[in-house]
C-alpha cells in the first residue's frame, strides 16, 4: 500500500509562483504571531484585573470587619 503524498508539501514544491506561494505564508505565520500576541495581552489584563479585583473585595471585607470590631469594643451606653 503507497502512502498518498501530502497535498499541502506537494502544492508548496512544484507551486509554478513560489514567490506568492511564500508570501501566502508569510503572511499567515504574520498573522498567527499577531493573534497569539493578542492574546497574551489579554490574558495578562485578565490576571491583573483578576488579582485587583480580589484585593478590592478582600479590602472591603476587613474594613466591614473592623468596624464590627469598633462596635462590639465601643462601650455601651
Amino acid at each position: 500500500m503507497e502512502m498518498m503524498r501530502s497535498k499541502k508539501a506537494s502544492s508548496r514544491v512544484t507551486a509554478a509562483n513560489q514567490e506568492s506561494a511564500a508570501a501566502a505564508v508569510e503572511s499567515r505565520t504574520a498573522s498567527r504571531r499577531k493573534a497569539v500576541r493578542s492574546n497574551a495581552v489579554e490574558s495578562v489584563a485578565t490576571r491583573q484585573f483578576r488579582t485587583s479585583q480580589a484585593t478590592a473585595i478582600q479590602g472591603h471585607v476587613r474594613s466591614s470587619g473592623q468596624r464590627r470590631q469598633a462596635k462590639r469594643d465601643a462601650p455601651r451606653a
